[in-house]
């Protein structure tokens, strides 16, 4: 998996000028296929680091990386519909893979622009499982805010890119209680680790991590009062939610069985 040099100041470079042109060139793409979607009654949303990118103008938004994939959430009972949008789009199936994984995934690829598209249906599967088909309508482009950011903290190999993207999120955008668009939900992030133990361990391990790997001269960033305390809240409201006794059981188990599901390097990356 390849690691991207973070980059804080104001873009100059020509290779950095290009990164820029390139990655509103992938965002446009990624709107037309939501548009164009949304016109045959299908529901599609963004998700993954071009995810990140749309919704983070900050400080930090040069953080840039080049995206030639992009990641989609959708619904399995509009298979048709999604199919038929990417073929109108230019883009062909990916035969063999849609056969083999056609419940749960779908890919498409566009030869002329070399660009491959995964869209993941119904549920995130990834580390751990992610079910957000109820939610989608918080956003008409991507996933919701606070679903991203967990799909970014469910990550049992979390690396600097991963950290760079959870940043940014956490930099631009305000924690809250309840399902405003831009606006991370506590309590949701609080209930969903209260149901799962393994996801809450990963989402914890990551936000301790976070704070040991803030500073670092790879990372170049440098904690500010504002990103510590958001940090500290979110691992405030994980301890203190109350658990369900499926949480309770599985942690007496604890690390003795693995808690997530082992991901290839690079499969369905985000």
């Amino acid at each position: 998996m390849q690691t991207v040099t973070l980059v804080t100041k104001t873009p100059s470079t020509d290779l950095e000028t290009k990164s820029i042109e390139h990655l509103r060139l992938v965002e446009g793409e990624a709107e037309i296929v939501v548009r164009s979607a949304e016109q045959r009654g299908v529901t599609l949303r963004v998700m993954g680091g071009l995810a990140v990118q749309i919704h983070c103008h900050g400080q930090h938004s040069s953080h840039l990386r080049e995206h030639s994939d992009i990641d989609f959430f959708g619904l399995s009972d509009q298979y048709n519909g999604i199919t038929t949008t990417f073929r109108q789009l230019g883009y062909s199936p990916n035969e063999e893979f849609n056969l083999w994984n056609g419940r749960t995934r779908l890919q498409f690829l566009r030869e002329k622009h070399q660009k491959n598209v995964d869209v993941f249906l119904d549920k995130f599967e990834m580390d751990h499982i992610l079910n957000f088909r109820s939610r989608l309508w918080l956003d008409d482009l991507t996933i919701p805010i606070t679903d991203l950011l967990l799909t970014k903290l469910q990550i049992e190999r979390f690396e600097a890119k991963d950290a760079r993207d959870v940043v940014v999120i956490l930099e631009d955008h305000e924690l809250g209680h309840s399902d405003v668009r831009d606006t991370i939900n506590l309590d949701y992030i609080g209930n969903m680790c209260s149901r799962n133990w393994g996801l809450y361990k990963t989402v914890m391990d990551n936000i301790d991590r976070l704070r040991e790997v803030i500073g670092q001269d790879a990372l170049d960033i440098t904690w500010s009062e504002g990103l510590a305390q958001k940090i500290y809240t979110i691992r405030e409201t994980l301890a203190t939610t109350r658990k369900e006794p499926s949480w309770i059981a599985r942690s007496i188990i604890g690390d003795k069985v693995k808690w997530y599901n082992e991901v290839e390097v690079g499969e369905g990356e985000a």
